[in-house]
């Protein structure tokens, strides 16, 4: 990015001339049209990007303001980022906190880049969602010189927000044992799979194998986090042929979306013949046919927490992290019942 100096020096003209026009006030100091011209067009011939932040603090009526910036992973649900910016704008909306927010893309393994943005102050705060446990690790070991949130993972240097997901899938699979089911099945997103950190597959896994669930390779898909990935992983469990299970534990809800039209075709029917039980709660999941059980992700309430810690720091710096667990209770819906007793 060049700089106002090397403008200057391409225009021949002062650096105090460039900076005002740079700034929009070459009218007000009476700078001539084609001069202006002339400097907006060195400027756009060699990149140059304005520092918003800085010329904001040089107004005279500028209000200070904290700045958060959220980084949120190209590969994670749109969705999921729908609810939580709902959650997060609650406390603007209720008059908790006024603030600035800016949701930045990222790819996981790119750590290097989240480090590279808060390290040049734009930013008084810093929320990540969706860390790969390689990134945390690096983030530990070279921490973020900004208050920084991590939303649903757990960390002895940061604070976060967060659920017990080894717990989520432990207590699906103990659900479909109390049920009365022998054979189930999972339909997986593929960046879940290849995380280190996914604990929420495993403890289902792990909790059929206590639980004595069959659960055959045949009836694990894995399948990219879309809708279309549900669609093709579910007809890859229809055509496996033989028995087929008689529960499915989709770790995403969108994929199970994507799946029913695949189960009603091939004349398998939502409950009688094959219980769905879904992770997240997403408006999709209430209003499909048959409507999804689910096990909830509260996204809107753990955003507005993560926004309220944040702001915790930045307003006190002293401050320790802080971690909140939140709880992730069972809603049925038509897919999948209840337990037929207390555990």
């Amino acid at each position: 990015m060049s700089t106002i100096r090397e403008i200057a020096e391409r225009t021949k003209l002062s650096v105090g001339t460039v900076s005002i026009v740079l700034n929009g006030r070459g009218d007000e100091m009476r700078i001539s049209k084609k001069t202006q011209q002339r400097i907006l067009e060195a400027a756009q011939g060699l990149g140059y990007l304005p520092n918003l932040s800085a010329r904001r603090l040089r107004q005279s009526n500028a209000r200070n303001i904290p700045s958060i910036v959220i980084f949120w992973p190209s590969d994670l649900s749109s969705d999921l980022l729908g609810r939580f910016f709902v959650g997060a704008q609650s406390s603007i909306l209720e008059q908790e906190f006024e603030f600035e927010m800016t949701i930045q893309p990222y790819k996981r393994k790119h750590i290097q880049k989240i480090k590279d943005i808060c390290d040049q102050g734009a930013y008084h705060g810093a929320i990540l969602t969706g860390i790969s446990a390689e990134d945390q690790c690096y983030l530990e070991e070279h921490p973020l010189n900004v208050p920084t949130v991590l939303f649903n993972r757990t960390s002895s240097i940061y604070s976060c927000i967060y659920v017990d997901a080894y717990e989520i899938g432990r207590k699906v699979a103990e659900l479909f044992m109390l049920r009365g089911h022998k054979k189930v099945g999972a339909i997986v997103s593929d960046y879940l799979m290849k995380a280190d950190n996914n604990f929420r597959f495993r403890g289902f896994v792990e909790s059929c194998a206590k639980y004595g669930l069959e659960l055959e390779d045949r009836h694990i898909q894995v399948a990219p986090t879309t809708m279309e990935g549900g669609n093709i992983a579910a007809s890859k469990i229809v055509k496996s042929g033989r028995e087929l299970p008689t529960a499915m534990f989709f770790p995403l809800g969108i994929m199970a979306v994507a799946a029913l039209p695949v189960f009603h075709r091939a004349g398998i029917r939502i409950p009688d013949d094959m219980e769905i039980l879904t992770y997240g709660d997403h408006d999709i999941e209430k209003y499909s046919v048959p409507s999804l059980s689910t096990v909830k992700l509260p996204v809107e309430e753990m955003a507005a927490a993560c926004i309220r810690l944040v702001m915790g720091r930045i307003l006190d710096a002293t401050g320790e992290p802080k971690s909140i667990v939140y709880e992730t209770p069972f809603i049925f819906r038509e897919s999948c019942g209840g337990f037929r007793h207390e555990i």
